[in-house]
C-alpha cells in the first residue's frame, strides 16, 4: 500500500526519470555493439543516483509520520550526508548527521555544503560511532 504523496514530499516525486544516452564508440560498433548509458547523474546535482532512490521513499515515510527530522550517519566526506542535507533542504525536514571522527573538519566541501543546506552535524569519536551503528548498519 503506497500513501499519499504529502505536499512537502512532491519535489523529490517531480524529479526527472535518468535519460539513458547511447555512446557512439568506433571499435564497440566494429564489433556490432551498441552502448547505452543510463545518466542517473542527471537527476539531481546534489541528490542522483542510488543516493536519491535511497533518499526518496525513506524521506517520503518521515514526512508522512510527520517526524521531525531525518538522522544519518556518515564519513566527513560522505556523499550520503551531502545527499540527506540537501534532500531535507528540497524537502523542508530537519537533518542531523552524526559523522565519524571527533577532528572531522566542518569546513571541508562535504560537510560546509551539508551545513549550508540546514543539516546539523555532530562529530563523534570513532569508538562511538561504531557503539552507535553497530548492528544498524550492517558492522
Amino acid at each position: 500500500c503506497i500513501s499519499p504523496v504529502p505536499p512537502r514530499g512532491m519535489p523529490l516525486m517531480q524529479r526527472p526519470h535518468a535519460p539513458i544516452q547511447r555512446l557512439d564508440d568506433a571499435e564497440l560498433a566494429s564489433l556490432g555493439v551498441e552502448l547505452f548509458v543510463k545518466r542517473e547523474d542527471l537527476i539531481d546535482a546534489e541528490i542522483s543516483g542510488n543516493k536519491w532512490r535511497k533518499l526518496k521513499y525513506n524521506t517520503l515515510e518521515a514526512i508522512s509520520l510527520e517526524a521531525p527530522r531525518i538522522l544519518t550517519f556518515g564519513g566527513a566526506f560522505s556523499n550520503h550526508i551531502a545527499a540527506t542535507a540537501a534532500c531535507g533542504a528540497v524537502c523542508g525536514i530537519e537533518t542531523v548527521g552524526i559523522v565519524r571522527g571527533e577532528e572531522a573538519d566542518l569546513q571541508n566541501p562535504t560537510l560546509s555544503m551539508a551545513v549550508s543546506k540546514g543539516m546539523s552535524v555532530v562529530r563523534v569519536s570513532r569508538e562511538r560511532y561504531r557503539t552507535l551503528t553497530r548492528g544498524h548498519l550492517g558492522e
